[in-house]
This record gives structure tokens, sequence and C-alpha cells, in this order.
């Protein structure tokens, strides 16, 4: 009998398919914001999470290609930016040299390490972020499978990991344990079973088909983990009053990767800081207009779905 080897171990591209990026933009577009004009507040878009503070909820997350960027530094010249703007970087998992330049610069960063095989592999990559200076440390763990439901893996092999993993995981150092890539209810309350401090709603940019749009989870999730659990997000926002939209259901900071790394490509390290900057003040403008006077009181009767 013939053993099927896939071809495509990254994001589905299947034909015939909607790609889930396509089902999240269309619910993220569909939500629109009803603005107060009677009243005044000077908005406040100050972020505390992690123990930090930030100039806004508005976070760069992991994507591949700064390093194709060597005139505009790279993945460090990346990681300057983000910290010009005030803001959290979440660097990708293998660029391990660039890793250990960021840490040493002390830019506010938090590594998404990958789900490995070898769960002592993780505790040592824990380990050395603890001892270095990170913020906090994440896991993708939707690296576990392929979408053909194999082990997955690219310099070392992933493999999914059980609640028990995860309990170790937490436990292994004091700083912020975030989940990436949760994308069900069941994965929220085991999340919040095993007591990490955050999760990060994600799609991983199609990594499977059909996959709910984070935005649509967010208010269930909210009020499944409570007030003191903080909530990432991502999934094509681009704009502050995107950023406004999730903040309203339910999350504590958005995650851009796509637009980020385009205003990078584009314009380089001012080009990143402008375009994170801008989000921030987009944000305030949103803020503004719905009597919205800190993160803390976003007015979430705002969001109305067609």
């Amino acid at each position: 009998m013939a053993h099927f080897i896939p071809k495509n171990r990254g994001p589905a591209v299947i034909p015939g398919i909607v790609s889930s990026n396509t089902i999240s933009d269309a619910y993220r577009d569909s939500l629109l914001i009803s603005y107060d004009f009677i009243g005044e507040v000077d908005p406040d878009p100050t972020a505390n999470l992690f123990g930090r503070t930030f100039a806004g909820p508005v976070f760069a997350g992991p994507i591949g290609g700064a390093n194709n960027k060597p005139e505009f530094g790279g993945v460090v010249g990346y990681a300057q930016a983000v910290r010009e703007a005030g803001s959290l970087y979440f660097p990708g998992f293998h660029d391990k040299e660039e890793w250990k330049e960021i840490l040493k610069e002390k830019i506010p960063a938090a590594r998404v390490i990958k789900p490995l095989k070898d769960i002592d592999a993780v505790l040592e990559e824990v380990q050395y972020d603890t001892e270095n200076g990170a913020v906090a440390y994440a896991m993708d763990i939707s690296h576990g499978k392929t979408f053909y439901g194999e082990d997955d893996g690219q310099e070392q092999e992933f493999k999914m990991k059980t609640k028990e993993d995860l309990i170790r995981i937490n436990e292994a150092s004091p700083l912020p344990f975030i989940l990436k890539d949760v994308q069900s209810m069941h994965d929220v309350l085991i999340a919040k079973e095993v007591g990490v401090a955050g999760i990060w709603l994600s799609g991983h940019n199609n990594r499977f088909p059909y996959s709910v749009p984070p935005l649509y989870l967010l208010p269930k999730v909210r009020e499944a983990v409570g007030p003191d659990m903080k909530i990432l997000i991502d999934g094509g926002l681009s704009n502050g009053y995107d950023a406004f939209k999730a903040l309203a259901l339910g999350a504590d900071a958005v995650v851009c990767a796509r637009g980020l790394m385009a205003a990078f490509t584009k314009d380089g390290q001012e080009g990143l800081t402008y375009k994170i900057m801008e989000m921030i003040a987009q944000l305030k403008g949103a803020m503004a207009g719905t009597g919205s006077p800190d993160l803390a009181h976003i007015n979430r009767d705002s969001i109305i779905r067609l």
C-alpha cells in the first residue's frame, strides 16, 4: 500500500478551500464602531502588561523576512524599531544569534518558542530566556502537527503538547508564559487550568483551514478566563480601529505582523516605528470617539456587527 508523503508542511494551500485569513478578515470587517460625539475624554492608550509599560497595546509579532533587509538591520534592526515605538516584540524561534543580540540590547521582547518534541530542550530554552532578560516566553502550540495530521518539524522535531507538558513549561520560570495559537474553548479552559499568564488567539496565518476567527471567539474567551488572564490577539489587524475592536471585545493587546513587515520592508526602521505609532494614534482616536478614557474603561457597547 502506498504511503502518503506531504509535499507541503506549511500553511494550508488547498484548491477550493477558503483561506482562514479570508474568513477572519470578513468577520473583522463586519464589526463597526458606534461613535459618541457628546462629551469629551482625553484618552490614555498606555498599556501595562507583564510587568512593563508600553506606549500602547499594539505589539509586533513573529514573521519571516526581516533578515532579507540587511540594509535596515535585519531582525535586530526590526527589534530596535519596535522599541523606539514603545512597543513589545515577539521574535520567532530560529533567529538564535539575533535573539541573543536583542536580549543584550535589553529590547523588550518575548520569544515564541516552538513546541519541540524534546521537552527538556524546551525547558532549556525557557531557562535561557529567563536568565537573559526576556519579558516573557510564548509557544505556538499549533506547530505540533501539520494540517495533514503528522508531527511537524523544521530544524528540530515538534510535537503536540499535553496539559502535563504545559504545566511543566509554565512552572519552569517566574516569567509570564503565553500560549499562542489558541483557537478553541477547549484549549482556553486547559490554559486556565494550567495557570498560564496569557493566551494568544491566533489562526497562525491560515495554518489550518476553516479556523474560527479569533475576534469571534474573543468575548467568550474573556468571559471564561475572567479579568486577570491576559488575552492577546492577531488576525490581520492592521490599524488602530481594528485594535479598538479587539480591545472592546475583551483583548488586552493586539499583535501585528504582516502590516508591520510591509512598513519595514518599504521604509526601514523609521517606517516600522511610524506604523506602530500611527496605529496607537488611531486607537486613541477611536477611544476619544467612544468615550473611552483608558484601556481599562474601553466602551464595550460601541461595537456593532452588521
